[in-house]
């Protein structure tokens, strides 16, 4: 369940939400009514797309041990997922055509253990209205596994993922496979942090 909030805290974690999206929308512009989505860019820190209320940010592979990620082999992608609604919406499936399987993971007890999910409730984003008390922060942990890959995916290239939510429905994306030379510093996730949300349970 989710403790009492720290002002401080707090106030940090809507100024880099609030960054994030100054950013997403300086090189998107707001969608339509036809919830097309529109990629921002992609760069060293992943790809970016606004569809709705939705906001798909950073979404990354790490960089392989080579050059590349086998055949056969499994990734792991991180996402920061910003839900600018008024309701908390539900990522429910996440395909990726270039493998076999995928899988939705969060450390919701922020015990170090990922577990395996049906679906990820996203929570409003600043408090933009009332939020299931299971329902995951943009800044919490979680991750898509994906499993054996259909073919070798290169460091610098990326690979295309569909993310299925309960409200928004399909958004086609893709994930930025980073090369050891990107040197990116991961976002810090609310378990690094020790919020309080982690220490009240």
């Amino acid at each position: 369940m989710r403790g009492h909030s720290n002002p401080a805290r707090t106030a940090a974690r809507h100024c880099a939400i609030a960054v994030l999206l100054a950013v997403v929308t300086a090189t998107s512009g707001a969608c339509g009514e036809d919830q097309t989505p529109k990629s921002a860019n992609t760069n060293e820190t992943g790809v970016d797309t606004v569809v709705g209320h939705l906001r798909i940010l950073a979404v990354h592979v790490p960089a392989p041990d080579g050059h590349r990620y086998p055949r056969g082999s499994d990734m792991r992608v991180i996402l920061t997922i910003v839900n600018v609604g008024t309701t908390t919406d539900t990522l429910t499936r996440v395909s990726v055509p270039d493998a076999d399987r995928t899988a939705i993971r969060w450390d919701h007890n922020c015990d170090g253990t990922l577990d395996t999910l049906d679906g990820l409730p996203v929570a409003p984003a600043g408090g933009a209205g009332p939020a299931e008390p299971a329902a995951a922060d943009p800044f919490d942990p979680y991750d898509v596994m994906v499993f054996s890959i259909h073919r070798d995916v290169l460091a610098g290239t990326t690979i295309d993922l569909a993310l299925t939510f309960q409200h928004a429905g399909q958004i086609v994306t893709a994930a930025y496979v980073q090369p050891k030379s990107a040197n990116i510093v991961e976002p810090v996730r609310r378990c690094s942090a020790r919020s309080p949300r982690a220490a009240d349970r």
